[in-house]
């Protein structure tokens, strides 16, 4: 069997293990956990495409995530749109403000960029803070509506207020997010973002605008992340301030590091081992009375960049060539 035919023989069975599992495993903390492990996916991935293929660096990209949460429960709750047109709401706004937050990258770059993008989270999480009347403040917004069900015959309906159908609502938007990503990566658009990333000066002395490409993958990035939030938002029905924090934009990065920045796979095996790190980091909380998982998150930081820079995946690609080359 050739190595393509291998590849897509296990891609197979990993997508049929995926919609097995909710068959196979009722347990509902378990599936909770996958459906909070999959937002850290569709959300990672995009913060990865924005620093990781274009060198862009933002660490306020939770700023964007909130937004898709923020927009699309309130557009739900005070106007009463369709929870399933929330979503493209939540999306669609963020990418404008991703847009926005994209005009300075055009003269920013290193520092300067990660401090403004720093800045434009901590503006909106006191805008959510300090609204009262339209956000609840500090209190959040809660009671925001599920996904509503699907009718597919006048007596039979989907809903979507357990763990088992939001996880496969999230597991077809994961596989279209990722199949994005894929497709821009492999284009010339990608190869463009690399370009920049690696050298942006001798990109634009061969004619490469890197002007539009950075506001396009910065709307871009900021739509995927704000999609994710909207997701969050009808999942947990309660959304807070935090959700905009430095802490969260934070787990992304060590997610996106751990997992390994620049790759399409990195930010999928990172999210899923740091979310369930994450719950069982809880319980060792709860017993020493003390915050440790920021202190696993700076550890596990520090040692991929000192010593596995291409994360786990970028591991586990060297040790296969490694062996592919032994034989």
């Amino acid at each position: 069997m050739s190595q393509d035919k291998y590849n897509k023989l296990w891609k197979a069975l990993g997508i049929a293990v995926l919609f097995a599992i909710p068959l196979v495993i009722s347990d509902r903390y378990f599936l909770h956990l996958m459906v909070m492990a999959g937002i850290f996916v569709m959300l990672t991935s995009s913060w990865n495409l924005l620093t990781g293929y274009a060198g862009q660096i933002n660490l306020g990209h939770a700023a964007f995530y909130g937004i898709g949460a923020y927009t699309s429960a309130l557009l739900v709750m005070k106007v009463g749109i369709s929870p399933w047109i929330g979503l493209f709401m939540g999306g669609f706004v963020s990418a404008f403000f991703g847009l926005l937050l994209g005009i300075p990258s055009i003269r920013l770059s290193g520092p300067y960029l990660a401090i403004t993008t720093i800045g434009f989270a901590e503006i909106l999480r006191l805008v959510a803070m300090n609204w009262v009347e339209l956000t609840r403040g500090s209190l959040g917004l809660y009671g925001i509506p599920p996904l509503t069900a699907i009718k597919l015959s006048p007596g039979f309906s989907i809903e979507f207020t357990s763990e088992r159908n939001f996880y496969y609502v999230l597991l077809i938007a994961i596989f279209l997010t990722l199949f994005c990503f894929k497709r821009l990566v492999q284009s010339e658009f990608g190869i463009t973002l690399k370009s920049m990333r690696d050298d942006e000066p001798g990109a634009e002395s061969i004619g490469v605008d890197t002007t539009r490409y950075k506001l396009a993958v910065f709307t871009i990035s900021a739509f995927f992340a704000g999609f994710a939030g909207a997701l969050f938002a009808h999942y947990q029905r309660l959304v807070s301030p935090d959700t905009l924090s430095l802490g969260e934009t934070f787990t992304i990065l060590t997610m996106t590091m751990l997992g390994g920045l620049g790759t399409l796979a990195g930010p999928v095996v990172g999210a899923i081992l740091l979310t369930f790190l994450s719950e069982g980091l809880r319980f060792v909380e709860d017993m020493v009375k003390l915050n440790v998982r920021m202190v696993i998150y700076g550890f596990l930081l520090i040692i991929t960049i000192l010593f596995m820079r291409e994360g786990v995946v970028g591991l586990f690609s060297h040790y296969r060539r490694s062996g592919d080359t032994g034989q």
